[in-house]
């Protein structure tokens, strides 16, 4: 499922912080997280967040 965040959420990224907008979600809650962004260069990259509790 896509997730829409009303304000985009801060995450850290191999490539230092960014500003993430929507998430896909898993069906299983122990499952990671992905949450999408566009980096520095106006590419979408994603990223996965391991503890969905921390958003």
């Amino acid at each position: 499922m896509i997730r829409v965040f009303p304000v985009p959420i801060q995450v850290r990224t191999a490539g230092g912080r960014c500003l993430a907008r929507f998430a896909i979600t898993p069906q299983d809650p122990a499952d990671p997280w992905w949450v999408v962004y566009r980096d520095a260069s106006g590419q979408w990259c994603t990223a996965m967040v391991l503890e969905p509790a921390a958003i």
